[in-house]
Formats: C-alpha cells, structure tokens, sequence
C-alpha cells in the first residue's frame, strides 16, 4: 500500500474523528436496542397472557375456593348420630301392663263353677273344694301370666324393631349429610388447588419473563460495550498499522 492510500485510509476525513466507526457502532447498537424493545414487547405480551389466565382461573374457581374454610367447619360441627340403648328409658313396660282386664272375672266366674258344684255335691267345706279352688286359681293365674309374658315379649320385640329401624334412618341421615359436606369440601379444596396452581403459573411466567429481559439487557450490554471496543482498536490499527 503507498503513502497516497496510508494517508487517505488513515487520515479519511469521513472517519479521521471516527465517523464512520461512530455510524457503525451507532448502527450495530440501535439493532440491539430494537432486539431488546421486541423482547421487551415479547415479555409484555406474555405478562398479559398470564393476567387472562389468572382471571379466569379466579373467575371460574375463586367462588368455591373461599369456601373451603366454611367447608371445612361445617364437617368439623357435625356431632355423630348416636341412637342409644334399647334399655329402660326407651321401653318401661313389664309384664304386669299386658294382664288381661277380664283375667279377674274368669277366676271368678270359674271360682264360682267350682262353688256350686260343691254346692250341689254337698261337700262344699271340704278340704278337697279348698284344694281345687287353690288349684283353679293357680293354673288361671300360670295361664294368665304365660299369656301377658308373649303380649310382653311381641311388644317389647315391636318397640325394638321400630326403635332400630329408626336408629338405622338416623345413622343413613347422618351419613348421607356427612358425605355431603365431605363432597363439598372436595370441591372446594380442588377450586382451591386450581386457583394456587394458576397463581403459581403466573408467578413463575412473572419471574422467566423478569429473568429473559434481564438477561437480554446484560447481553446487549456486553454487545454495545464489545462494539466500542472494536471501533476502539480499528482506529488503533489503522492509525499504528
């Protein structure tokens, strides 16, 4: 290369103060500032992507999701069923209650057959007329008493039956309303998981989108420093050879 072109390659008045390497860099750093603007723009986007999914998560789910805690005492208030004991507070009746009204009159009206037969018989005073009024009696009363123990013992079988069927209706309510509650609790811990899951998502498109631009601005920061040290040493070397 001859003088001539050292001077002018050197001494070029469009590039002597370094207007042309100025322009270059000037150019090379504005494609960088837009590269950094259209991932800005990206982040932005993607912020408002996240927002609608978070709304509508919220909107869909959030009703039911501020439930949960209601849900959670309403289970916790149910006080178990308990029916009891089929005992004397329930069924107070004996055998005594189930006498028939007309057992008094049979031992009387067979009483008196015995009477007058005697009568008739002329041993009236005998001790054989003591012995089968005695006798009478006794075997009305075993009879009268068999009787009132199966009057006793059907009641007593009929109060049991209902008293169970009724413990057994009370048992299914209580069941029925605990798995209710348990079912809507259910729905409500899920509303609930949805809306922590959405929330979740969003915080960490937040946080990648917070990292990418950060990371973007450090690159084009290490791009825009690398280009003035480039023009740097092209006007060194141009002016040192």
């Amino acid at each position: 290369m001859g003088f001539t072109d050292f001077v002018s390659n050197v001494f070029d008045p469009g590039d002597l103060l370094g207007y042309r390497g100025n322009k270059t860099v000037g150019q090379a750093n504005n494609a960088l500032d837009q590269a950094y603007a259209a991932a800005e723009n990206a982040a932005n986007k993607n912020e408002g992507l996240y927002r609608q999914y978070l709304d509508k998560v919220n909107n869909a789910y959030g009703g039911e999701a501020a439930k949960y805690g209601d849900r959670v005492q309403d289970l916790e208030n149910l006080t178990p069923y308990d029916a009891g004991q089929f005992d004397d507070s329930v069924y107070d009746k004996s055998i005594e209650d189930f006498y028939s009204k007309a057992a008094n009159q049979r031992v009387n009206q067979a009483t008196n057959a015995i009477t007058n037969s005697r009568a008739n018989a002329g041993n009236m005073f005998s001790s054989d007329y003591a012995n089968a009024l005695a006798a009478k009696q006794q075997a009305l009363a075993s009879e009268e008493w068999d009787k009132s123990f199966d009057r006793y013992q059907q009641d007593r079988a009929r109060a049991l039956q209902e008293f169970s069927t009724n413990a057994n209706l009370g048992q299914q309510t209580y069941n029925n309303l605990y798995n209710k509650n348990k079912d809507l609790l259910g729905i409500s811990q899920n509303a609930k998981d949805n809306t922590l899951n959405a929330f979740g998502a969003y915080t960490q498109g937040l946080a990648n989108n917070n990292s990418m631009l950060a990371q973007n601005a450090a690159s084009i920061a290490q791009g825009k420093a690398a280009n003035q040290i480039s023009q740097n040493k092209s006007l060194l070397s141009k002016i040192f050879g």
